[in-house]
C-alpha cells in the first residue's frame, strides 16, 4: 500500500545490519506498482527513482534495499520498529527476535539468496532513454552556460590581455611541463624549511574547509573550498611535493574528519588532482586557459572516473549501480560546477599574485602577466 511504502521511506536503520542509512530521497511512489500474480507478488520499480546510497547490506543500487525493505515492513507493527530503533541493533539476537528470518528468507530469496525481483524489460529500456536525455539536457546547459560566461570573461579582460610574446627559459618559467629539471627542481622544496612551514599553512586551510561543508544538489556529494590552497601550494612548489600535498590532505583529513571507512581509492584521487594542479600551474604563466585544463582534468578523471571507482569497490556496488551514480549524480556535478570552479580559481590567483611576488614566492613576470588567453 502506498501508506507501507511512504512508512519504508522513512525507515532510519537497515533491518538487516543495523546501519544507520541514507533516506530514499528520490522514491517516487506514483512509479511503483504492485501486482498480485497467483500466489505472489510482483514489485514494479524504476531503479533511477531511487538515490545509490551507501547501505552496506546490499551491493546494489538502494532500489533493492528499499524493495527489501518493502516486503519486510508488513510483518513488524510500529511499537516493535520503534523497540528495535532504541535497541542494540549489532545484538543479533534482538533482530531475530523481531524479524522472522526463516519466513523472510524463505519467501523473499531464491536459492542463491538474491531478491525474487522481476524487473519490466520495457520499463527499463524507458528508464535508459529517460536518462539520457536527462543527461543530454544537463550537458547543453552547462557549456552553453560556460560558452556564455567565457564570452562575458574575454570582453572584462580583453583591454587587459597580454598579448606579447612571453619568454620561456625553462629555469624559472617553462612552456611545457615535459623537461626533466621541472620534476628535478621540485625536489628542493623538501630542503627548504620555510617552504615546508607554508605547505603546512597551507593544508591547515584545507583542513578547515573540510568542515564547512556546502551540499551541491547531487546527492551526497559536497562542495569546499579547500581545493584553492591546494591549487596555490602546487603551483608554488611544483609535481613532487603535490604528491606529497595530496597524499597529507586526504590521510589527514581522513584523521580528523572521518566519514566512512578509509580507502585508498580516495588517496589516490587526491594526489592526482594535486598533480595535474602543479603540471598546468608550476613555473608558468598564469592564464583562464591552464586553470580550465586543471581542472577538467580534476572534475572528470579524479571525481568522476576515479571518485566513482573509489566508492565502487568501498560499497561493493555492481556495474549497473556504478554507472547510474556516474551518469546521474557525479558527472552531471562536476560538469555544471566545471566553469565556477574555474572562475574562482582564476579570480584568486589573480589577486594573490602580487602578494605572492612581495612574499618572494612567486616570480615577477609571472605575477605581473596573469591573463585570460
Amino acid at each position: 500500500s502506498e501508506s507501507n511504502i511512504e512508512r519504508c521511506k522513512n525507515v532510519k536503520y537497515s533491518l538487516q545490519t543495523g546501519k544507520e542509512i541514507n533516506n530514499y530521497q528520490y522514491v517516487d511512489i506514483s512509479i511503483i506498482k504492485i501486482e498480485a500474480i497467483d500466489d505472489y507478488y510482483v514489485i514494479h520499480a524504476n531503479k533511477d527513482a531511487f538515490n545509490v546510497g551507501i547501505d552496506y547490506a546490499y551491493s546494489d543500487a538502494v532500489a533493492k534495499g528499499f524493495l527489501k525493505h518493502l516486503t519486510l515492513l508488513p510483518l513488524i507493527s510500529d511499537e516493535e520498529l520503534n523497540l528495535y530503533y532504541e535497541s542494540d541493533k549489532s545484538d543479533k539476537a534482538i533482530y531475530d527476535t523481531y524479524f522472522d528470518v526463516d519466513f523472510y528468507d524463505t519467501n523473499s530469496l531464491d536459492s542463491a539468496g538474491k531478491l525474487k525481483i522481476e524487473y519490466n524489460s520495457d520499463a527499463v529500456k524507458l528508464n535508459n532513454e529517460l536518462k539520457l536525455e536527462h543527461y543530454l539536457i544537463i550537458t547543453s546547459i552547462s557549456f552553453g552556460s560556460m560558452l556564455l560566461l567565457s564570452l562575458i570573461f574575454i570582453l572584462i579582460f580583453m583591454n587587459k590581455l597580454d598579448i606579447k610574446s612571453r619568454e620561456y627559459d625553462n629555469e624559472t618559467i617553462y612552456r611545457t611541463p615535459f623537461h626533466i629539471k621541472f620534476f628535478k627542481d621540485s625536489i628542493n622544496v623538501f630542503k627548504d624549511i620555510k617552504s615546508l612551514v607554508f605547505i603546512a599553512i597551507l593544508l591547515a586551510l584545507v583542513m578547515i574547509c573540510k568542515f564547512i561543508p556546502i551540499p551541491s544538489g547531487f546527492g551526497e556529494l559536497g562542495l569546499s573550498f579547500g581545493y584553492l590552497f591546494l591549487a596555490i601550494a602546487c603551483m608554488l612548489y611544483g609535481p613532487i611535493p603535490s604528491l606529497a600535498i595530496g597524499l597529507l590532505s586526504d590521510t589527514i583529513g581522513f584523521m580528523i574528519k572521518t566519514t566512512g571507512p578509509f580507502n585508498i581509492g580516495f588517496t589516490i584521487q587526491a594526489m592526482v588532482a594535486c598533480f595535474a594542479y602543479a603540471l598546468c600551474l608550476h613555473k608558468t604563466y598564469i592564464t583562464f586557459t591552464r586553470c580550465l585544463i586543471a581542472r577538467v582534468i580534476v572534475n572528470f578523471l579524479c571525481n568522476v572516473i576515479i571518485g566513482t571507482l573509489s566508492f565502487k569497490f568501498m560499497y561493493g556496488w555492481n556495474m549497473d549501480a556504478t554507472i547510474d551514480y556516474m551518469l546521474v549524480v557525479s558527472l552531471p556535478k562536476n560538469i555544471v560546477f566545471l566553469l565556477p570552479q574555474t572562475m574562482l580559481l582564476y579570480i584568486v590567483l589573480k589577486a594573490l599574485s602580487r602578494p605572492m611576488y612581495h612574499a618572494n614566492l612567486l616570480d615577477n613576470r609571472i605575477a605581473s602577466t596573469i591573463s585570460f588567453f
